[in-house]
């Protein structure tokens, strides 16, 4: 049951106001829920991000300090400037990118490959400020938007069937099945059909119990964390500002800076369209207030990022499991950030939370992204001819980019040959044609 908003009194009603918790129909225990779940459910970027930019040269303990600090910066301005329950941390897609073919198959230092990611959030930034990204979601007709909320709800499944090995993938192309009957695959069958009872029931915390709940499985199955933790060191500052921004010279770089650019930019779009859709966190009209804080919160993270030694900064796909819980203004952001700093000495205790653990609840998740039937019936033969290409996208490239480019060049194909040229919109063609020259870039450098 919500606490009234006329209850809190003092420094506590200030902050509820602030966030607009009645606006919302939230309260504390809710956003600081959500706050949690979501931490949880992405806290092992911060094992992970290390790891994997260390397999390209980086200092280890430099990454976490870049992390800790700048998914605390950017989370916290996102909670409290644009008021969104969004976290920012470093895209998966972007730190194997950086590590794996900018470093080891190209052969840039890491040094270099910062001054990339710098270079990709300024452009980031630039069509941020001047609103051309904005335009470019209002560009989205609306069953579109409802089609991504759906390719976010296919890919956070796909995250979860990947980690539990029910899926493989060699790289981000599907190879097939792989075991459905393994400890891994029991831990997330158990915590999907945890969190579903207990959303059954409207437990509060469902999510984050059924988090708890299997990280305490999947020790009984000898799954617990075996991470090694970062060491706390003067080595931390190592990577400050020791970024080459002379790269934008290169033209062999180039193409690395506009894919950073393009995975990004466009990932970030679907994100905030996918997971605010049906919430009160957008308008009636589908439009998100403040999208402009919020998208320059993204891109400026990515610049931070890179100064202070780590990947490109990403709006989270893992804050669906926040919103899911009830989350819906940026206290969560703010709760989210608070954990996130703290993770600068506590990082040996989150890694005692193995990232199988949270398969269950991101499932669920996932599902729950699906358009109810109501709307799926208002769908014409071209809206779902799209959105079955756009899903079978994100299948086969595990990539929520390429669903996009392939799910605006199909409906501007339908437009075409339904001779509805009127509502071909110059900004969908624009980012057809970008997301189209990204997809070929990313294949020339390969």
């Amino acid at each position: 049951m919500l606490k009234p908003k006329q209850e809190y009194t003092g420094v506590f009603k200030k902050i509820s106001d602030y966030f607009e918790f009645a606006k919302h129909k939230t309260n504390y225990r809710t956003e600081i829920l959500a706050g949690v779940s979501t931490f949880l459910a992405l806290s092992y970027i911060f094992v992970v991000n290390p790891s994997i930019l260390g397999e390209g040269g980086f200092n280890k303990s430099a990454v976490l300090f870049a992390t800790v600090i700048t998914c605390f910066l950017a989370t916290f301005i996102m909670g409290v400037w644009a008021k969104k329950p969004f976290a920012v941390a470093p895209g998966m897609e972007m730190n194997a990118y950086v590590a794996f073919f900018v470093i080891l198959a190209l052969g840039f230092t890491w040094q270099q490959a910062l001054g990339a990611v710098f270079w990709s959030g300024v452009i980031f930034m630039i069509l941020t400020l001047t609103n051309v990204r904005t335009k470019i979601i209002n560009a989205i007709p609306d069953k579109m938007k409802s089609g991504l909320a759906l390719c976010v709800g296919v890919f956070l499944m796909l995250i979860a069937l990947r980690l539990a090995g029910v899926l493989v993938y060699s790289g981000v192309r599907i190879d097939g099945l792989g075991i459905l009957f393994s400890p891994l695959a029991y831990v997330l069958y158990f915590g999907l059909a945890l969190t579903l009872i207990l959303r059954k029931f409207k437990i509060p915390g469902a999510v984050l119990i059924s988090i708890i709940l299997s990280t305490v499985f999947a020790y009984i199955l000898g799954l617990g964390g075996t991470a090694s933790p970062v060491k706390f060191s003067t080595e931390m500052f190592s990577a400050i500002f020791q970024f080459d921004l002379g790269v934008i010279f290169n033209v062999k770089m180039i193409s690395v800076i506009l894919v950073l650019f393009l995975i990004d930019f466009y990932g970030s779009i679907a994100k905030f369209i996918g997971l605010t859709r049906g919430t009160t966190i957008v308008n009636k009209d589908g439009t998100m207030p403040q999208m402009k804080e919020a998208l320059s919160v993204d891109g400026a993270g990515t610049m931070v990022g890179a100064s202070l030694g780590t990947s490109s900064m990403v709006a989270y796909v893992e804050s669906a499991v926040g919103i899911k819980e009830g989350g819906r203004t940026g206290f969560t952001a703010v709760v989210i950030s608070i954990l996130m700093l703290a993770m600068l000495f506590l990082t040996p205790l989150i890694s005692l939370v193995p990232v199988i653990a949270t398969t269950g609840a991101l499932f669920w998740v996932g599902i729950a992204l699906f358009p109810s039937r109501e709307e799926l019936k208002t769908y014409t033969k071209l809206d779902i001819v799209t959105v079955l290409i756009m899903i079978g996208a994100v299948i086969w490239t595990f990539s929520i980019d390429r669903a996009l480019l392939f799910g605006f060049s199909i409906f501007i194909l339908g437009l075409l040959f339904t001779k509805r040229f009127r509502e071909i919109n110059p900004f969908m063609v624009i980012s057809t044609v970008l997301l189209a020259i990204g997809w070929i870039l990313s294949i020339i450098v390969q």
